[in-house]
């Protein structure tokens, strides 16, 4: 407790005793028969309420301080997890990043005191995971040398990786609005692009390549059995003022680079190849029969033994099939063992977190769904130490053939491809996980981290940055925390 607050405290008291001991003195001096005894009795009283005074002052004194001790601590421990997040960070940006040496300043102002942290990065002995140990230091003064406080934090994360396209679009094609941007990732687009507001493909240091195949033909609302095919009189990429791609272009028919000079090289990238044709690529196929015929339990939705929306742990088997809609929500803490069959809507959010088995190795379990997938909220899915994530496919489709179409072409294909099957909004941080709209469209919204997208339809919105695959400015793996552990000196 302040000294100053003290002192009132104590000088309060002393007012209070002393306009007793004026009225004791006054009755004293009414009645000389008593021989003092008021006196005496008065002074006794002083003395012990003074005393009760004293108690309560130190005991307020004491207690201020452990709450304010309270308050350095979780300080102390908020610049340990700053630090861990600054390192997957810089980690994401260099594989090769081996920690903060010198100590970085997160916080030093009068009301907080100063807090530093550092933090050391080094690879475990299985070499697809890595340790970090943040370890920062609290000083109640700013210009203290030694700390008042240490906290330690260790994590572990692994890296995932992956080949290929990290977004790739059947003859949907590919749309960008708002401020949209896609980083880190090799886009396929197999229809057309439109860009508008102030989105982005790519950025001036980190250029990406883009191919457009153009497949988009004949156009409008019923374009008949022969479609997709591949237009020959029009250009496949639509770009607003504001909008920019960096990198290297191939797409079929284009000879523009937008009102704005849009497509530019960025650093070390070949703008758009005037001439190139872009392959026609077909979007990956699944074998969902198959999934479903492997079957080996089977569940209804609500079952408390796999349903995941409260505040508890929840193993899903391999080879589960799990009837009607199913949420994971809450806070609930969700293990993926194997391959999972929904029949109807998965919906994913709260503060659920999903995390693939060790046990799972280099083997992708699949999560199939008969209905639309909607992720949100702020869940989180961790891939294991293998670095393997889940993959989420929705089969949903407006066709008649709905939900066993084994294949689609001409209109019933343009129809479905502009049904929004899967969603992945919010702040969501899901690295290694793709998401697969069969024959639908794959929305992505909001910020965060994904590891691949597809759908016959992609649908890039928000104000945020995708940061798409596992080919970040490292070039080679995206990064994330598997285990947390304090660690108590």
């Amino acid at each position: 407790m302040p000294v100053a607050l003290q002192l009132v405290i104590r000088l309060e008291w002393y007012l209070e005793m002393n306009k007793l001991i004026k009225r004791l003195l006054l009755i004293e001096q009414t009645d000389k028969s008593q021989k003092g005894w008021l006196l005496v009795t008065a002074i006794i009283m002083i003395l012990f309420i003074t005393s009760i005074g004293f108690t309560i002052s130190a005991q307020t004194a004491e207690q201020y301080q452990h709450t304010k001790n309270g308050q350095y601590q979780q300080n102390a421990s908020l610049v340990a997890e700053a630090g861990i997040e600054q390192s997957v960070d810089q980690l994401n940006a260099n594989s090769s990043f081996a920690g903060y040496t010198t100590p970085q300043t997160f916080f030093n102002n009068t009301t907080q005191g100063r807090g530093t942290f550092t933090s050391s990065v080094t690879t475990n002995s299985d070499g697809t995971s890595k340790t970090i140990i943040s370890t920062a230091n609290f000083y109640k003064n700013g210009n203290s040398a030694s700390p008042f406080l240490t906290r330690k934090i260790r994590v572990t994360v692994v890296g995932t990786g992956s080949s290929g396209y990290s977004v790739l679009s059947g003859p949907g094609g590919l749309i960008l609005t708002g401020s949209a941007n896609i980083t880190n990732s090799s886009v396929y687009v197999g229809g057309t692009i439109t860009m508008t507001g102030a989105s982005k493909i790519g950025t001036s240091t980190k250029p990406l390549t883009v191919d457009v195949a153009n497949n988009a033909c004949p156009t409008g609302s019923n374009p008949g059995a022969t479609y997709p095919a591949v237009c020959t009189s029009t250009q496949p990429i639509s770009l607003a003022y504001s909008t920019n791609i960096y990198g290297t272009v191939c797409a079929t028919g284009q000879t523009s680079t937008g009102p704005n000079n849009n497509i530019q090289t960025g650093n070390g990238g070949g703008g758009l190849q005037v001439g190139c044709t872009a392959p026609v690529a077909t979007p990956p196929t699944y074998d969902r029969a198959g999934q479903i015929a492997a079957v080996t339990t089977t569940s209804g939705a609500t079952n408390s033994t796999y349903n995941c929306t409260g505040n508890k742990t929840i193993v899903w088997p391999a080879n589960l099939e799990l009837v009607g809609n199913v949420t994971v929500g809450n806070s609930c803490n969700l293990k993926i063992n194997g391959n999972v069959y929904v029949t109807g809507t998965l919906t994913i959010g709260g503060a659920a977190t999903i995390t693939v088995a060790n046990a799972l190795g280099t083997n992708r379990p699949y999560i199939i769904s008969d209905g639309a997938i909607n992720v949100g909220g702020s869940a989180q899915m961790l891939a294991n130490s293998s670095g393997t994530g889940i993959e989420f496919i929705s089969f949903y489709t407006n066709a008649a053939c709905n939900p066993n179409c084994t294949s689609l072409t001409g209109t019933a294909l343009h129809t479905s491809q502009s049904l929004q099957t899967v969603e992945v909004d919010g702040a969501v941080k899901v690295p290694g996980m793709i998401f697969d709209a069969y024959w639908g469209e794959a929305d992505i919204g909001g910020s965060g981290n994904v590891g691949a997208v597809t759908g016959q339809t992609v649908n890039l919105s928000g104000a945020g940055t995708v940061i798409f695959g596992t080919l970040l400015s490292s070039g080679t793996e995206t990064w994330s925390i598997t285990s947390y552990q304090p660690l108590y000196q």
